[in-house]
């Protein structure tokens, strides 16, 4: 009987100190948000007026703002799993973000998340292709986020409309056209 009892107390100190550590494994590293900034949509023209050219750069930080402002209107990943906090980074055609989850309103995790953009017009679209946690890539079915939208045609005035996207290393060229 003093085995028994032995054993069982042994069993749950191990899961007790497995559950922490992997707790301690899954905290964020860093605080994100969601909050977000408009595009300073006068100073984009303005810069578009002085090259004379119907194009401007969105950087990488610009696109950090649209795509935390997609995801900052629709945070629940699922019934258990809210988003609060994101980074993205800009790699071309791909998209990186570190995010900050937060489990059942009471567990912190971070991860990683990847995603490929595409313009669909009107949107600059995102979609999920993957997610790791510290460097360890998640099967997919575990964690899956729906695409995010930014529609760039909302911040043009009547007159103007896109014509193209082009992703470029170090941000994303939008081309315009007069309607």
């Amino acid at each position: 009987m003093r085995v028994l009892m032995k054993t069982i107390f042994l069993t749950g100190a191990v899961l007790v100190i497995a559950a922490a550590l992997l707790l301690w494994f899954l905290r964020p590293q860093q605080p994100l948000d969601l909050a977000y900034t408009e595009l300073p949509l006068r100073e984009k023209a303005l810069d578009m007026l002085r090259s004379r050219k119907l194009e401007v750069v969105l950087t990488e930080a610009e696109v950090n703002e649209l795509l935390k402002k997609a995801l900052a209107a629709s945070p629940q990943v699922s019934g258990n799993v809210r988003i609060t906090g994101a980074r993205f980074y800009l790699e071309g055609e791909a998209l990186s973000a570190d995010v900050q989850l937060l489990y059942r309103d009471r567990w912190e995790a971070a991860g990683r998340l990847f995603f490929d953009l595409s313009w669909q017009d009107p949107y600059l679209t995102a979609v999920h292709t993957g997610t790791e946690v510290r460097g360890v890539r998640l099967p997919d079915g575990w964690f899956q986020l729906q695409p995010l939208q930014a529609e760039l045609n909302s911040y043009l005035p009547q007159a103007a409309a896109i014509r193209d996207l082009q992703f470029e290393p170090d941000g994303v060229r939008v081309g315009f056209r007069l309607r």
